[in-house]
């Protein structure tokens, strides 16, 4: 079974740029909500992508669209997923997703150690846009609960949601 470890030593590696987002990527901000998959936001751009397939593909994953080119997906704005074959976390390639553009958050992301890997990680605002944009109702519930934890208040803005903290946090 694959850690969490190799999973997220595999896109930094990966040599895509990329930005963890999602449940899992909250924990770097303090969150203890978890989630048994990674969601990685992957510029949109066929190399970028292809790296960060290659770097699971090693790992031995089971991919969902093994067939299919990147450029295609990107076009598509289709995720693809992979599963640990053992039962591991699964992954999620993105390079599209609810709320903002991957500039956005690649101008906005920080440089986090999470388990004694430096990754890059999309801001707690977008990872908290992302979800609201989703409009789920389990992202609606996860986004309660991120806030709750965290001591958030969440305000719309001009046709986007923030994030501002109610609470100092050290």
């Amino acid at each position: 079974m694959l850690t969490y470890q190799e999973i997220l030593r595999a896109i930094r590696d990966s040599g895509a740029d990329y930005a963890w987002i999602g449940v899992s990527a909250a924990g770097v901000y303090g969150s203890t909500v978890s989630s048994v998959d990674f969601d990685f936001f992957i510029r949109p751009e066929p190399s970028h992508l292809d790296k960060a397939r290659a770097a699971f593909r090693r790992l031995g994953m089971s991919e969902l669209h093994p067939d299919v080119a990147s450029v295609n997906l990107i076009r598509m704005e289709v995720t693809d997923s992979f599963t640990d074959p053992a039962g591991g976390p699964s992954v999620d390639l993105m390079t599209k997703i609810s709320g903002p553009a991957f500039d956005e958050v690649w101008n906005k992301h920080e440089t986090h150690h999470f388990q004694g890997i430096e990754l890059r990680v999309a801001s707690l605002e977008h990872i908290l846009a992302s979800k609201i944009a989703a409009g789920r109702e389990k992202d609606l519930y996860i986004v309660k609960r991120l806030a709750d934890e965290l001591g958030l208040e969440l305000k719309e803005a001009t046709a986007k949601y923030r994030a501002s903290s109610r609470t100092k946090r050290k």
